[in-house]
C-alpha cells in the first residue's frame, strides 16, 4: 500500500494541479531547478536567470528525477537540450551541457590512486603494457568550440563569445580532490579512446602516430599521465 501511495503521489505532483497539492509540486520543481543550476552553472550563465529557470522547469516537468537524491540530477539534460526547437539560437549549448555533465560525473566518481611516471620506470615493453583509465577520467569530442566557451565562462572572461567554430575535445580528470579540465586535441582523444577500448600503450601509440604523424607521442603520453588520466594499475599482457 505504501509503494502504491508513493507512486500515485509522485504521479500527481508531476502534473499541473491546484490547491494544497500544488505546494508539493512547486517544491519539487524548485528543487529540480536548483539542482540543475548547481550541476550546470555555465549553461545557467549563458541563458541568464529567467530563461534558465523556465528551461529547467520545463525539463523537470518532462524528465522528473528518478531518485530522491538530486545531487546527480540532470543526466538527461544535455540530450533534452539538443532536441529543443530553440537550440538554433544557441547551437553550442547542448555541447556545453555535456561538458558539465561529465564534470559532475568526474567529481563524484570513485577514488583511486593516479598513475605517476615514476611507476613506469624500467618498463620497456610498451606493447604489452596495459593501463586502466582513472575512475574519474572523462573525455569526449564535440563538434563545437564548447570547451573554449565553457572555460571562458568558468574564468569569467569579459566580452562577447567569439570563437572560431571548430570541433574540440574535452578532458576532465580528478587525480586529487579537484576536477581538472583542459582541451583535448585529436591525437590525445585517439590515444585515450584506444586505452578505453583495451589497447596496450604501444598499440594506442602506434595507431595515434599513424593518424597524426606530427604528434610527439612521448610528450603526449607524459601529459596524460601528469593530468591524472590513468589509474595506478598497470600490467603486462
Amino acid at each position: 500500500m505504501l509503494l502504491e501511495f508513493q507512486q500515485d503521489f509522485a504521479a500527481a505532483i508531476s502534473e499541473p494541479t491546484e490547491g494544497a497539492l500544488s505546494v508539493y509540486r512547486n517544491t519539487s520543481l524548485a528543487g529540480c531547478v536548483d539542482a540543475l543550476r548547481a550541476n550546470y552553472p555555465v549553461v545557467a550563465q549563458l541563458l541568464a536567470e529567467e530563461m534558465f529557470d523556465a528551461v529547467a522547469a520545463r525539463h523537470a516537468s518532462e524528465c522528473p528525477p528518478r531518485r530522491p537524491v538530486l545531487t546527480l540530477y540532470g543526466a538527461r539534460f544535455p540530450d533534452w537540450i539538443a532536441v529543443q526547437s530553440w537550440l538554433h539560437e544557441v547551437p553550442y549549448l547542448a555541447h556545453v551541457a555535456r561538458i558539465e555533465q561529465l564534470f559532475v560525473e568526474a567529481l563524484f566518481a570513485s577514488d583511486a590512486e593516479p598513475l605517476a611516471m615514476t611507476q613506469l620506470q624500467g618498463r620497456g615493453d610498451w606493447q604489452s603494457l596495459r593501463l586502466a583509465l582513472h575512475p574519474a577520467t572523462r573525455f569526449t569530442w564535440l563538434s563545437a568550440p564548447a570547451m573554449s566557451i565553457w572555460l571562458s565562462q568558468r574564468e569569467n572572461a569579459p566580452g562577447a563569445l567569439e570563437f572560431e567554430w571548430k570541433a574540440e575535445g574535452t578532458l576532465l580528470t580528478r587525480p586529487g580532490l579537484e576536477v581538472l579540465a583542459e582541451r583535448l586535441d585529436r591525437p590525445g582523444h585517439r590515444f585515450l579512446f584506444g586505452i578505453r577500448l583495451g589497447e596496450s600503450v604501444g598499440t594506442a601509440a602506434v595507431a595515434t602516430a599513424s593518424l597524426y604523424p606530427e604528434t610527439d607521442i612521448g610528450s603526449l603520453f607524459v601529459s596524460l599521465v601528469n593530468a591524472g588520466a590513468f589509474a595506478a594499475t598497470a600490467h603486462r599482457s
